[in-house]
């Protein structure tokens, strides 16, 4: 096996400058590593709309306060601390609970910004020093969606989608409860209630198909709040699953709808408010029931609606138009397929100033790219074309000539900012510096906020003008770990199975390693879709407990195999019908890499994952003998148990992929398994659902096959709060006394 290594930046980076003794606990890994262990950061950093000023929230006198800062001049001034705040919020008799940390603030100009908490919304003036209740939501109210222009918000209640206007919420507290529709009387429905039918089986204004194809919510607001646009989901012909609670005596039963891959999926629907005409209505998205409908994007005018259509079997997407004021369909604009899979995650821009443009993300030609289309649907260019995958839009430039994203470099390593000229596809680099970036433009384009961190920068904020010269150094962080035990990091190169792929990988090294010496490995592994691990950022993007482990002693590897994120389309389908194999094939292939280094101990290589991980880690303890220890969390043991959006698009249907459902469902290869194996699983789990790993340990005792098996009572999919530390530490344990 062909393996090649590079060290990238330095031969290895050592994250101190000077040797300290102190070492991490785990408690410290989890639950610092984002607040005081984290590279210091400016909090909700943000330009104030139409000006050369920002905001972010600091510290005085230990206590949070907004800051603004104004660029031409570099002075910073402090406009409210939050305990002014919290008495302001006190002052308005809304009974909300009080806060200790600065609620998350959107600016609407240079005086008034907007904020929610504890479904309040306040509006705040600057220069007045004044607070104003906007709206208040019901207790229950969840999804809230925010009408910008007049503060009106739509939400849901118990399935139901409510709007509320500015002064609905004085209304509802005249009121003890929330009035409905008496459907027996026909009696009209209050003006600020949308739907009625909401019910366990029927979801309104709700996140659809398990939030795939980037969907994150129900509720889409036009361009100007004259159109709310809302999901509804039928799910009473998917399968319902019950999952067991066991905090009361006796215990109970919580039922929710799963739907399994290969079994009968629920039906969505897009339906239309006007909030003028005070009537809602369907839009006529014609196809079989089980289809996706992605993407929802409302023209400028607010005269039509586009949503992109893929069908079940993910190969096709259609971009359809429809008429926002009766829902009609309109047209077909173009069609997408592919042989594997099509995942559109991003809905169209249209461009500024020009309402006949608009762009589209795809991934037809390798990567995630641009395109320009007009309104008739015909492609005018390709905007941006290379080995790299488009991220994130930032936005128009104030003329709508430009177009400001984020996108990867480096081999996938790297996030780097660039704009692209729309009437060419010129393409033009504003960030360079090797490191992942994010940054903020000034509404003129006359500023660019930098934001960097790389495995040697902590964090860095630079202020640079648009052509290019740096104004000043905003924030320039310090190593959060510099009084504790130092540990080596490499960024690695690695050749995968198929000889010819370059796969990014990640090694910890113990403080004053003797190479002399053989060490124990701890390989983290996920290895699945839209996941990366490795990135040329702090810490090269681990966990904190990754580090902790570098600490007492392990080296600690993570490679970011095909079939992982960032790294174009034949990389991630490179494990299309086949999940758990080529991911494998290169696991392994650092494996023997490993193995060759003088200062590894072959015989003690442990493995850790959770969720995809999890399925990884168990594949990887049945199938070689190369792992001595393994813990698999929340695992997949069979792909016909998991939820049907997900699956069937890398492994089709199970009756369309019988080889390879069967060569990756773990139970097949219990027999194999050699080293020890510690599982864990939540108790209410409703993503890799407990009856995963149920199934597991039940063929272990079939094949009379020791593992190990823990459980976390009422956790879902994740293990949080401070049982994330007994979790960790467990997990710690379990390497400790085997490895």
């Amino acid at each position: 096996m062909k393996s090649t290594f590079a060290a990238l930046a330095l031969t290895c980076i050592t994250l101190f400058s000077s040797a300290q003794n102190k070492l991490l606990t785990v408690e410290d890994a989890v639950m610092k590593q984002r607040t005081s262990l984290a590279p210091e950061r400016l909090s909700q950093l943000a330009f104030i709309p139409a000006t050369h000023l920002l905001s972010w929230v600091g510290k005085k006198d230990n206590r949070e306060c907004l800051i603004i800062h104004d660029i031409p001049s570099g002075k910073n001034d402090t406009i409210l601390h939050i305990d002014k705040l919290k008495e302001m919020v006190e002052s308005t008799n809304t009974g909300v609970p009080k806060f200790e940390r600065f609620p998350f603030i959107k600016w609407v100009n240079k005086e008034l910004f907007r904020f929610m908490y504890s479904n309040v919304y306040y509006e705040y003036t600057v220069g007045k020093n004044e607070i104003k209740v906007l709206n208040r939501l019901p207790a229950e109210a969840e999804n809230a969606e925010i009408e910008n222009a007049s503060a009106s918000i739509a939400f849901v209640q118990n399935n139901n989608v409510y709007l509320y206007a500015t002064d609905t919420w004085n209304k509802v507290q005249q009121q003890k409860n929330i009035p409905v529709t008496d459907t027996k009387t026909g009696n009209a429905k209050p003006d600020y209630m949308i739907t009625d039918d909401g019910a366990y089986v029927t979801e309104n204004g709700k996140s659809v198909h398990r939030n795939e194809f980037g969907i994150n919510k129900g509720l889409f607001w036009s361009p100007k709040g004259t159109r709310l646009a809302f999901y509804k989901q039928q799910q009473g012909m998917v399968t319902d699953y019950t999952l067991l609670k066991t905090d009361k005596v006796p215990a109970s039963y919580e039922y929710i709808k799963y739907p399994f891959a290969g079994a009968q999926s629920h039906m969505v629907w897009l339906y239309m408010h006007d909030t003028k005409r005070k009537i809602t209505y369907p839009v006529f998205t014609k196809g079989p029931a089980d289809q996706y409908l992605t993407n929802i994007t409302f023209s400028p005018d607010e005269e039509q609606v586009y949503i992109a259509i893929v069908n079940r079997e993910q190969n096709t997407l259609q971009l359809n138009k429809y008429d926002a004021t009766t829902g009609a369909f309109i047209k077909t604009m173009f069609t997408e397929s592919h042989t594997s899979y099509v995942e559109p995650e991003s809905p169209i821009l249209f461009v500024k100033n020009k309402p006949t443009q608009f762009i589209w993300q795809s991934e037809r030609d390798g990567y995630n790219h641009l395109y320009l289309y007009n309104y008739k649907g015909e492609m005018e260019r390709q905007l941006t074309k290379g080995n790299f995958d488009v991220k994130e839009i930032i936005g128009f430039d104030a003329s709508g000539n430009y177009l400001y994203f984020m996108a990867t470099a480096n081999n996938g390593l790297d996030r780097q900012c660039y704009k692209v000229e729309v009437s060419s596809g010129k393409n033009t680099a504003v960030t360079s510096i090797p490191g992942t970036h994010t940054v903020l433009i000034s509404d003129d384009d006359k500023y660019v906020v930098d934001q960097f961190t790389s495995t040697t920068v902590p964090r860095r904020i630079v202020i640079r003008e648009q052509n290019g010269n740096d104004v000043r150094i905003l924030l320039n962080a310090n190593n959060p770990l510099n009084t504790y035990m130092p540990v080596g990091m490499r960024l690695l190169q690695i050749t995968a199975a198929d000889g010819k792929t370059t796969l990014n990988a990640r090694m910890f090294y113990p403080n004053k390693m003797d190479s002399a010496k053989k060490y124990p490995v701890l390989v983290y592994v996920y290895g699945g879709p839209h996941a990366q691990m490795v990135t040329n950022s702090w810490l090269g993007g681990a966990d904190m407990w990754l580090y902790y482990m570098a600490q007492q002693g392990y080296l600690v590897f993570t490679v970011d195999n095909r079939g992982s994120a960032n790294r174009g389309l034949a990389f991630e389908q490179a494990t299309f019908r086949n999940l758990g194999k080529a991911e494998r094939d290169d696991q392994l292939a650092c494996i023997d890499y490993l193995k060759k280094l003088k200062y590894v101990d072959a015989s003690r290589i442990g493995v850790f994952g959770w969720s995809f991980g999890g399925f990884m880690t168990i594949g990887l303890m049945t199938r070689t003998d190369a792992y001595k220890v393994g813990v698999a969390g929340g695992p997949v043991i069979d792909w016909r148990w998991y939820e049907i959006m997900y699956t069937e698009r890398y492994m089709d249907k199970p009756e369309e992929n019988p080889e390879g459902y069967a060569d990756a469902d773990l139970t097949n290869y219990v027999k194999n398994l050699k080293g020890k194996l510690l599982v864990i699983h939540g108790t209410d789990d409703d993503v890799v659902v407990w009856q995963h790993s149920l199934k597991y340990i039940k063929k272990c005792i079939d094949e009379n096959v020791q593992v190990d098996y823990f459980v976390y009572p009422g956790h879902k999919h994740n293990v949080v709060g401070k049982d994330r530390v007994h979790l960790m530490q467990k997990v710690a344990d379990y390497f400790k006394t085997h490895l």
